[in-house]
């Protein structure tokens, strides 16, 4: 399928008569060979409570019935260091509220934020206010932050001087403090708090370039909290002396166990249970199961898309192109957004006239696509029939700014960009639209999503990324199973877990889910080039003694056949590593894809161990799907 759209899906696939073969060996170590690595200790998930044993279902719409927990943790009070800020190339006084403020800009002044003119605008805007008018300092630029920066490496330094008993003391006194708030009592067990720490005062970063990074982060106190247990528990006692919670409820229907509002844009900032946490763990399931019921529904809600994309009524009409676009791409619906207070991030449906290129190639119609999506990740992606030509297909296929239209969906393809030439060239009155306007003008987010209710029950534009990013998974993973190339993929871990990799890649370029390239990666590179000229090298030497005399043929043949593994084995870590620099393989895993997928995909092939692709937080988090899923599994 390439990174454009799927086939719907087949029926679910037959179980397999056939038992597990247990993999064999693979290789062992020369006496020759350097002395190998010690092997990691296998990390084992911890113990979690397992709900989906539970036989006693909560009535519908209840999470929980007994809820017990300590509450939060504060940050510690901030304590003045004295050192002072020059201003003018004069020490001037602080407060400690001042000097606080101060010492947050001095702990960035290195990073990339402290040279932009929004972060050091919005931190003067703050900084002068508190400083008030009065004060000596008036103008940011005149600021010298050096001697609290001294002060700031001097601190990390003595901490790197630190003995072995005093940095375990430390430790000591800190799980101390934490202890009571580790774990929650819910039900009739224990489960294990998420991020029960109060976020510290600081300087907002915000992702990509927010219109208020550099704002300063007040300090949250009890009063701005409210928390969440049963009624007959003992509540959380608030820890700070003098304060009190700003409420306390108990509402069963709910899974977080507090609450505050940030004090830059007054989102809500929720406590949960850790990701292993039942309430979780049973959120996932819904989750995946929810697509799995689409799976069986999609080829009927395809069929009304078609119908819908030649609607004579314009908002049927874009409600079908901006949905064709999101079963096919996997884009997000996307959030009506005010840009003076957020970063200007689009999904389809808020999509302006100035995203969208429409034109055309050798094969056809071309639209594509340019705009900045969650977390202002750039999307540029071209959308294109498949060419005729195989080389140049598999050339485009493994370029992430290319997508193909689905087998089958050619004429509705044709139909989306005449629709389209209509939605960026003018509105229905006939007026020309600008760079600025939207595309669908007469969509939200929320219209689509109850039209999406209207197709099937808790559908929404989430559930078809969702939905699209497993069945990918799924169809790319069991393509090993008539691979020509099967026996080669499953000659080694390595070989196995770059074929996984590969799988998981088409994901994250469907999904978007890209990340910045190591700062260290051509090093790293040169590294790994390094370290084949070596074997490379030892290799040549083994080759040239086989040829002298009274060798040990038989014991130097082993050696060379040992490092021409190595060889490929390095060469095969090394194309995964230049893959994947770009592409975040987390995010699918952690949020789009049914874990039981890749469960099942181990136990069948070969008993490939899950600790190569599941670290152990998605251990803890899956360990329901580990319990579940069998060999037979499919999405």
């Amino acid at each position: 399928g390439g990174k454009g759209g799927k086939k719907a899906p087949p029926p679910p696939a037959k179980k397999s008569a056939a038992s597990k073969k247990k993999r064999d060996s693979k290789g062992g170590k020369d006496a020759d060979e350097p002395a190998a690595k010690k092997p990691k200790k296998e990390v084992k998930p911890e113990m979690v409570y397992e709900w989906w044993k539970e036989e006693e279902p909560l009535p519908e719409g209840k999470k929980w019935r007994f809820l017990e927990h300590n509450g939060v943790i504060f940050p510690a009070k901030y304590e003045p260091h004295g050192v002072k800020l020059l201003y003018d190339n004069s020490p001037v006084d602080l407060n400690a509220e001042q000097e606080a403020v101060a010492t947050m800009f001095a702990s960035m002044v290195s990073t990339d934020y402290a040279q932009k003119k929004t972060f050091r605008d919005n931190f003067w805007k703050d900084f002068s206010k508190l400083l008030g008018k009065d004060h000596a300092v008036k103008d940011l630029s005149k600021c010298d932050f050096k001697r609290i920066v001294e002060h700031l490496e001097t601190e990390k330094e003595k901490k790197k001087t630190l003995t072995k008993e005093e940095k375990l003391l430390i430790k000591e006194t800190r799980e101390k403090l934490e202890a009571p708030y580790v774990t929650v009592i819910l039900d009739t067990h224990t489960e294990k708090n998420g991020n029960f720490r109060v976020e510290p005062a600081g300087l907002f970063r915000g992702r990509g370039e927010h219109p208020k990074m550099g704002k300063v982060k007040g300090v949250i106190a009890p009063e701005n909290l409210s928390m969440n247990c049963a009624a007959e528990s003992c509540p959380p006692r608030c820890p700070l002396p003098g304060h009190a919670w700003q409420s306390v409820c108990h509402k069963d229907e709910t899974t977080w166990l507090a609450f505050y509002r940030d004090t830059i844009n007054g989102e809500f900032k929720y406590i949960f249970l850790s990701a292993g946490s039942s309430l979780k763990g049973q959120s996932d399931r819904e989750k995946f199961e929810k697509a799995r019921e689409l799976s069986k529904v999609v080829g009927d809600i395809r069929t009304k898309i078609t119908q819908g994309l030649k609607s004579n009524t314009s908002l049927i009409m874009q409600q079908n192109t901006a949905l064709w676009f999101i079963d096919l791409l996997a884009i997000r619906a996307g959030n009506e957004k005010d840009t003076s207070e957020e970063a200007d991030t689009v999904g389809c449906c808020s999509l302006r006239v100035e995203h969208i290129t429409l034109g055309q190639d050798e094969e056809g119609p071309t639209i594509m696509f340019n705009f900045l999506g969650k977390d202002s990740i750039e999307y540029k992606n071209t959308l294109k029939l498949i060419p005729q030509d195989e080389e140049r297909a598999k050339e485009l296929e493994d370029n992430p700014q290319y997508s193909f239209v689905r087998q089958g969906e050619e004429s509705n393809f044709k139909q989306v960009y005449k629709n389209m030439e209509r939605l960026v060239r003018k509105y229905d009155t006939g007026k020309a639209k600008k760079p600025e306007d939207d595309v669908f003008d007469e969509l939200t987010t929320s219209s689509l999503n109850v039209y999406l209710k209207e197709l099937m029950p808790g559908l929404t534009a989430k559930v078809f990324r969702t939905f699209n990013a497993s069945y990918t998974l799924d169809q790319e993973l069991y393509k090993l199973e008539d691979h020509p190339r099967k026996k080669e993929f499953m000659k080694s871990d390595t070989t196995q877990l770059k074929f996984y990799n590969d799988a998981n890649y088409q994901v994250a370029v469907l999904c978007n889910h890209s990340r910045a390239v190591s700062k260290t990666f051509d090093v790293q590179m040169d590294k790994m080039d390094e370290k084949k000229d070596e074997i490379v090298k030892e290799l040549k030497e083994a080759q040239k003694s086989l040829k002298e005399k009274g060798a040990d043929k038989d014991k130097i043949k082993k050696k060379i056949n040992t490092l021409e593994e190595r060889i490929h084995k390095h060469d095969t870590q090394k194309e995964i590593k230049q893959k994947l620099a770009g592409v975040a393989l987390g995010t699918s895993k952690l949020n789009y894809l049914d874990p039981r997928i890749t469960v099942a995909w181990c136990k069948k092939f070969g008993d490939f161990a899950l600790s190569k692709v599941f670290n152990k937080t998605l251990q803890t988090k899956f360990k329901w799907a580990l319990d579940e899923a069998d060999e037979d599994f499919r999405f």
